[in-house]
């Protein structure tokens, strides 16, 4: 079957309860913050290959409704944004760095949230830098850590089309029937940036004391073997959560809820304090 319904989400519409800055790179960040209290630290959600800050919009929503301040990052050429010149070159520390310009414009340290491609990301870019915490949803892993599997390079020069429809519903969203609501917010990735992940070409030395890695049991099995999620924890140092009704993209199709449930019980436990409404950005 291939006639997925493709139709625009407008709850997935982050203009409409966020506001947005552009970052130097070519990047955007769009934050929103709670009309009460904050609770604990603010989230920072950063997106994989192909997607855009979008992808995380009914999570934001609902982290908002419990207090949490919330912030989501766009790379160069990703979330509607044009595509720079070289985009296709593009890689894994590009993203980095704009995932730092991101970081640099929070008002208070966040706890830092990575999907796939971009837990790989914000890996790299949490180096150095005294975050409260990360969380590593279905990552992509480093290429220093042992024992993990290259997977086939693909062409460089052009940008690298989303999945198909099929692909996309049966792989990345775990069969969900409104699989083609969400499909025409993908677009193309650098091949240079899924490469450094095929190839193993970047190394992680470090990053938060604190984190999360949440693997999903529905998952392709060429880029997530068994055991290999649960191997980035144990090189992080990371707790381990193993959720066999989740698939790849859990902020987007989670069944019966456990994806959102593993993720801010576990923010929960960091911090449980309310602190005065103080906004999300540093001032220019």
């Amino acid at each position: 079957m291939t006639d997925v319904p493709k139709t625009m989400r407008p709850d997935v519409d982050l203009s409409t309860f966020c506001t947005a800055r552009m970052l130097p790179s070519g990047g955007r960040l769009w934050v929103a913050a709670p009309s009460g209290p904050q609770v604990g630290a603010p989230v920072l959600l950063v997106h994989g290959a192909y997607h855009g800050a979008w992808c995380y919009a009914l999570w934001m929503r609902r982290l908002l409704a419990r207090g949490r301040a919330v912030a989501a990052v766009d790379w160069p050429g990703h979330g509607g944004l044009p595509q720079p010149a070289g985009f296709a070159a593009l890689g894994v520390a590009d993203f980095a760095r704009t995932v730092e310009e991101a970081l640099d414009q929070m008002l208070t340290p966040p706890v830092a949230v990575g999907h796939s491609l971009g837990a790989l990301v914000l890996a790299l870019a949490a180096e150095g830098r005294k975050l409260p915490a990360v969380v590593l949803l279905a990552p992509s892993p480093p290429g220093n850590m042992l024992g993990v599997t290259a997977v086939p390079l693909l062409p460089d020069g052009q940008p690298f089309g989303p999945p198909g429809a099929d692909r996309f519903r049966d792989v990345y969203m775990g069969g969900a029937p409104d699989a083609g609501d969400w499909l025409p917010r993908l677009g193309p990735e650098s091949p240079a940036a899924l490469n450094d992940r095929y190839g193993l070409k970047i190394n992680v030395t470090g990053g938060a004391d604190r984190g999360l890695v949440v693997e999903a049991g529905r998952e392709d099995p060429l880029r997530h073997p068994e055991g290999q999620d649960a191997a980035v924890a144990a090189f992080f140092g990371y707790d381990y959560r193993y959720l066999p009704e989740a698939p790849h993209c859990m902020m987007m199709h989670d069944p019966g809820d456990a994806a959102f449930a593993c993720l801010s019980d576990w923010l929960d436990s960091l911090d449980e304090t309310e602190t005065p409404h103080c906004g999300v950005l540093a001032e220019r």
